[in-house]
């Protein structure tokens, strides 16, 4: 009995429903024949009571046909957040299974640059050498995982640091052996690659005392050869190789010795210059014999035998008896 009494309930709560739902459906029309009943009432046939209920019917209408379209617009707009859900709902459904396949992917693509880093490591620390060690820092470049990169990197600078130190060593031995000059620029430019400050000092002080050794032996050449040079002038007296030997002398950088070499080339200077002087007192003093007339105004001497035959030469130009032919030097004496 209590049953049938819920279901009776039920059913006229139902019918209610669909009732009033029927009443706002009509309300429009309600709202439609309440304004033309109240123009009839108004205009055509006036009638008061009946143009009251009129208007009562315009205000329920209007009532209802607001309510009704406040329904329908709330319907409309339910509807379409419904349909723009559904796709968000669908398109965050595909990236949860996307996600998944692409932290997978990114995982193969990772652990696949690791392997290759080792790879490249691997062949580094069998072969040694830049081609290979340029090969195994792109390849670690490219791991995105810190940690990893770095557990790497610790390995590659290592390898990196023993190639650099067995460069610096060779070069070194070949610059000891040698002793070229050339190489001592490359020499130190290989031990500056060297981070371990110990070993850095060791190849550093080598280099400095061979480049001293060459300094030095290229310093005793330079000198071996200005004191040959000031040996020659002193024995060949010569003012023309004064100005190269001096150049010579000039290139040595103990003051000492230059000193002492240019004391030398002075004395040699003074030497010449002494030399000289006394010549040209020598001929100043045998000219007077040389300018005695050699006989009469119209002398003349087919050649310099007839001349001496003589005792006439040497005759000085501007004189009687000389002529150009018996000249040869052109120094103004004929057959002297």
């Amino acid at each position: 009995m209590k049953n049938k009494s819920c279901l009776t309930a039920v059913l006229y709560v139902f019918l209610g429903i669909i009732i009033f739902s029927i009443i706002l459906i009509l309300m429009p029309l309600i709202l439609i024949a309440g304004i033309i009943s109240l123009w009839f009432y108004s205009k055509k046939k006036p009638d008061s009571k009946r143009k009251n209920y009129a208007i009562g019917a315009i205000a329920i209408g209007l009532i209802g046909t607001s309510i009704l379209s406040f329904s329908l617009t709330h319907s409309s707009n339910t509807l379409k957040n419904t349909e723009q859900v559904a796709p968000n709902t669908v398109i965050s459904s595909k990236n949860k299974e996307t996600n998944p396949q692409a932290k997978h992917n990114s995982s193969q693509s990772q652990n696949k640059g690791i392997s290759k880093a080792n790879l490249a490591i691997s062949q580094l620390e069998k072969d040694t050498n830049p081609i290979n060690l340029e090969k195994a820092r792109v390849a670690i470049k490219q791991i995105k995982n810190d940690k990893d990169r770095q557990l790497l990197q610790k390995r590659f600078v290592r390898l990196e640091q023993d190639m650099y130190t067995e460069e610096a060593k060779k070069i070194t031995e070949e610059l000891e052996l040698t002793k070229t000059k050339s190489l001592i620029e490359s020499a130190r430019q290989k031990v500056n690659l060297i981070t371990d400050v110990s070993q850095r000092k060791n190849f550093t002080d080598r280099i400095n005392l061979v480049n001293k050794t060459i300094e030095e032996e290229t310093q005793m050449a330079i000198i071996n050869n200005a004191e040959s040079a000031v040996k020659q002038l002193e024995v060949s007296q010569i003012r023309d190789h004064v100005a190269n030997v001096q150049n010579k002398v000039n290139l040595v950088t103990d003051s000492e010795r230059r000193t002492s070499l240019i004391n030398r080339i002075n004395t040699v200077i003074s030497t010449i210059e002494l030399h000289e002087i006394q010549e040209r007192e020598a001929q100043a003093t045998t000219a007077p014999q040389f300018s005695q007339p050699p006989s009469t105004s119209n002398s003349y001497y087919a050649n310099c035998t007839a001349m001496r035959n003589a005792n006439a030469a040497p005759i000085q130009q501007g004189q009687p008896g000389y002529s150009a032919h018996l000249d040869r030097d052109h120094d103004g004496w004929a057959c002297e």
